[in-house]
């Protein structure tokens, strides 16, 4: 119990380190409504329309943005469904956000994937289900979503409806970490020190924490010293340098970048075309 409790989960609350969050109000808001879910099964996708569609409401953008997304393209879809969820320049309405989300996401659109997840993760504008979330999830971390990775970790790591699984969720935090992310690479460090899905790995585990006290989180920074306390000067400097050589590698911007997904419609629309 210490050691869920220990694990970060940050990122599963909201998306709110992208350029533009979907999901204002802050950590800790919750919907107390309960929606029908209006969308797309997970399992269903290969038969999603792509006939036209009604058009979104005249206040969510340019009627460019507006027929391309009734139409079928995934990143109009995507930002159609952001600017619902976020409430700009039309009225914030989750549900009709996840429809359009879906429709998107039915078509493999990584950022879209990622966020009906998080939709069901918090129960905004549908019921909370976190074995759906887990489905969407997986599909972004499919698709390079790296958050995604992160969040589905998480899920399958807290247990929070049967027993946590380390052993699977680890693959995906080590997935996250590999591509820099703090939280993962926290949270990776967490299960190497304490054996939870692989043996006990201590150098690992100072080699996870060091890189995410780089970036700052000071959970990391505290594990990272007491580690440090342990070792002799040569593992340690062994440690060291493995924290020296870490590159993170790199993560495709349309399916982890919010702004990139959402203009990435106007690529195929033409120049004289108000956009």
């Amino acid at each position: 119990q210490q050691v869920r409790a220990s694990l970060s989960g940050r990122l599963g609350q909201v998306a709110a380190s992208e350029p533009r969050s979907a999901f204002p109000g802050g950590q800790g808001e919750r919907s107390a409504v309960a929606y029908p879910a209006p969308e797309l099964s997970p399992h269903d996708e290969g038969t999603a329309t792509n006939g036209a569609l009604a058009l979104p409401p005249a206040t969510v953008g340019p009627m460019s943005l507006r027929v391309a997304a009734a139409n079928g393209d995934p990143s109009a879809q995507f930002e159609v469904a952001a600017r619902l969820a976020e409430g700009k320049g039309t009225a914030q309405d989750y549900e009709e956000a996840l429809r359009w989300y879906q429709r998107s996401a039915a078509k493999g659109f990584a950022q879209s994937q990622y966020r009906v997840g998080t939709l069901y993760e918090r129960g905004l504008g549908v019921g909370k289900d976190l074995e759906r979330a887990k489905i969407w999830y997986a599909r972004a971390a499919e698709a390079g979503n790296v958050k995604a990775m992160h969040n589905l970790a998480v899920l399958i790591a807290s247990g929070e409806h049967g027993t946590p699984d380390y052993k699977a969720a680890l693959p995906y935090f080590l997935q996250a970490a590999e591509h820099g992310l703090a939280d993962s690479q926290y949270n990776l460090g967490v299960l190497l020190e304490n054996g939870l899905g692989a043996k006990v790995d201590r150098v690992g585990a100072y080699k996870w924490y060091a890189l995410a006290a780089k970036a700052g989180d000071t959970d990391a920074i505290g594990r990272r010293d007491a580690l440090k306390a342990e070792f002799a000067a040569g593992t340690l400097a062994a440690a060291d340098a493995a924290v020296a050589e870490f590159r993170a590698r790199p993560a495709s911007p349309l399916a982890n970048d919010a702004r990139a997904a959402g203009e990435d419609w106007k690529k195929r629309v033409n120049s004289d075309t108000d956009i």
